[in-house]
């Protein structure tokens, strides 16, 4: 049985963006998925997911891979901050009620994250969904 070296999620980008200069879409699509598995935190292999999906035409899938992107970071972030607050108790009870008093936290007491990435993801899900709505609408008649 031949021996697997691991491949780094640089290397993986690498050979996505070769891929796709080529223009061979699925093997591109394969390594940017394969590079956003090693790394969930990968941006720009989600982004290059999404803008692929997009030159497609495949609304559905972008909007899976949104989807995804969104789960991932937020996981993260929500995970961050837990063991954050678990390991500053004392700060962690200044830091929430100044988060609460300026308004940066949700319902479920998480600090919302401002990451300027995810909100152009976000804007992007809502125009697919609608997007699709529309489509879905047009098939209907």
């Amino acid at each position: 049985m031949p021996v697997r070296k691991k491949i780094s999620p640089r290397q993986l980008m690498t050979a996505a963006r070769e891929a796709e200069l080529q223009e061979d879409i699925d093997t591109a699509l394969a390594l940017y998925k394969q590079a956003v598995n090693s790394d969930p935190l990968a941006a720009t292999a989600w982004q290059r997911l999404m803008i692929l999906h997009r030159k497609q035409k495949d609304y559905a899938g972008e909007l899976k891979i949104i989807n995804l992107a969104l789960q991932a970071f937020d996981t993260h972030h929500r995970q961050e901050q837990k063991e954050w607050l678990q390991a500053n108790r004392k700060a962690a009870r200044v830091a929430k009620s100044l988060a609460k008093s300026l308004g940066l936290m949700d319902k479920k007491g998480i600090v919302i994250d401002d990451n300027p990435v995810l909100e152009k993801w976000i804007h992007r899900k809502e125009w697919v969904t609608a997007r699709l709505k529309k489509k879905k609408a047009a098939a209907r008649r």
